[in-house]
């Protein structure tokens, strides 16, 4: 009964909506402290496409961080059923979404094929903003893989992590230890530093900066959780 009814579109924007409801309430009744704006300032006044990364767990929390001067947001979502949700509620916040996988996105684009990988590519081109949870929908927690750097060796635009920590929530014992905010309380917004990846970058240089980013992100995040009395999520 209950797949069937995630199964409908209807039931499917309903949740959604709701979501939205609730991510816009934790934005601005949350009492935010946002730590190195000084890094992400220069890449968003530049207007320029850009490549942003957060952990699946802070999924809630990603319009926090953005305003509306920003880049406008594209979210990259999986093709899942609860992929489906998740676009819903895009709608309802007025990002654009794309639904495929980064992981691709570069080598179908050079092929001439792939519609997902022609929309991220377009949408960078343009000025907009491609969100990327690089752990998910399904894991390992906490990793970065290298498909969003070979997607920013391709198109040129900087990869620019940041991360989320709120003192008052929920959290799952999922895969991904998901984080449910609650409004009313203190949050932290960490901006990582911005990756530029030149078009003669080898793959060894991607893995490089693959794992500095990885290694920082994981290292900020359990910062901001420790700062608001949680203990801090070790990566899978």
């Amino acid at each position: 009964m209950f797949k069937r009814l995630m199964r409908s579109s209807a039931m499917q924007a309903v949740i959604g909506g709701l979501v939205a409801l609730w991510m816009t309430l934790v934005k601005y009744t949350t009492r935010w402290d946002v730590r190195h704006s000084e890094r992400a300032a220069p890449v968003i006044d530049s207007g320029e496409g850009l490549i942003a990364l957060t952990f699946h767990s802070r999924f809630l929390l990603l319009t926090s961080a953005w305003k509306r001067r920003f880049q406008h947001p594209h979210v990259l979502i999986s093709r899942s059923r609860d992929g489906a949700v998740v676009d819903w509620t895009c709608r309802w916040l007025g990002l654009s979404t794309v639904r495929g996988s980064a992981r691709n996105a570069a080598k179908t684009k050079a092929k001439g094929g792939g519609k997902a990988g022609r929309e991220i590519l377009d949408a960078l081109e343009a000025g907009g903003c491609i969100v990327i949870t690089p752990d998910g929908p399904r894991g390992p927690r906490q990793r970065v893989p290298i498909g969003p750097f070979r997607l920013a060796r391709m198109s040129g635009a900087p990869v620019l992590p940041c991360t989320f920590a709120v003192a008052n929530r929920k959290q799952f014992d999922s895969w991904d230890r998901f984080v449910l905010p609650l409004p009313f309380g203190r949050g932290r917004i960490v901006w990582g530093t911005p990756q530029r990846i030149p078009a003669d970058a080898t793959d060894a240089d991607l893995e490089v900066r693959r794992l500095g980013v990885e290694t920082e992100m994981n290292a900020l995040m359990a910062e901001a959780d420790e700062s608001l009395g949680h203990v801090a999520v070790a990566p899978a």
